[in-house]
């Protein structure tokens, strides 16, 4: 999938555009310029990561190494210690290369209780990490500061979803991944298309799609919140179908008070409860 048919799928859900309609350019720039800013949004939470990337740099004699795109450690800066799963560091003297797990940053408070802070050694025994933000970089800490010259750091870093950079790049990730996206961005658009997708009708056309569109209660409830968004036809549609699963299966009350709801959906009026 191309992050223009991704794009087209949001579009779709928000009934912006129809099955087999082409969004205009100007929508479609749009859709990239919303789904990168949702994207950077969720750098600071845990739900886009998908892989763990392994990194390795020289070490010296430094008290500190900068870490983020372009930095000594050339990757992207972790957001904080719980996107690093490990760290240590790995000796380049013997054959093969023997590598080092150091396990977890040191927490704040480890780190503080060290006195000397400088102090040095042929290896490394922990690090620390301050993800203040400079110059777009956070900072990495040995401890004691290594003092051979054959070593390289190692660190496991969370890797999120990145930015997109052009409407034919394809967005390759692993299942689970696509509906997220293409949920999250149809959000992000429904503003700017005045489609109102609230979080009710969202939460309430999955629970209608996980549960095969066959419980009348959940029918009923997703009526309920196309109707608040002024989707009537929908909602008298949902409303009918439901009343009709309702009567066959008896629940002849549950059938007559969703029918009640159903005509005033299809007088163009939400329902509220008296």
């Amino acid at each position: 999938m191309t992050v223009q048919e991704l794009i087209t799928a949001s579009l779709q859900d928000l009934r912006v555009i129809q099955t087999g309609q082409v969004a205009s350019a100007d929508d479609t720039a749009l859709g990239l310029s919303r789904l990168n800013d949702w994207i950077n949004s969720l750098a600071t939470e845990d739900l886009p990561v998908y892989s763990v990337l392994r990194t390795t740099w020289t070490l010296s004699t430094a008290a500190s190494y900068t870490i983020g795109a372009g930095a000594t450690v050339n990757v992207a800066r972790p957001t904080g210690p719980m996107a690093i799963d490990s760290i240590g560091f790995q000796d380049t003297s013997v054959s093969p290369t023997m590598e080092y797990a150091l396990g977890p940053v040191l927490t704040v408070d480890a780190y503080a209780a060290i006195a000397q802070k400088d102090l040095t050694s042929v290896f490394p025994q922990n690090w620390y990490y301050d993800p203040t933000y400079t110059s777009g970089f956070g900072t990495l800490y040995p401890y004691p500061v290594p003092t051979s010259s054959t070593l390289e750091g190692v660190i496991y870093t969370q890797s999120p979803v990145a930015e997109f950079a052009a409407l034919t790049d394809t967005v390759a990730l692993p299942p689970g991944y696509r509906r997220f996206l293409r949920t999250g961005l149809s959000m992000e658009l429904s503003s700017a298309f005045d489609a109102g997708l609230t979080p009710a009708l969202q939460l309430a056309e999955a629970l209608n799609t996980a549960t095969g569109g066959q419980v009348p209660q959940v029918l009923d409830t997703l009526g309920a919140a196309l109707a608040e968004v002024g989707r009537m036809a929908e909602a008298t549609a949902r409303c009918e179908t439901a009343a009709a699963l309702a009567e066959t299966s008896g629940d002849h009350d549950l059938a007559r008070a969703i029918a009640e709801r159903a005509d005033h959906y299809r007088t163009g009026e939400a329902w509220r409860r008296p």
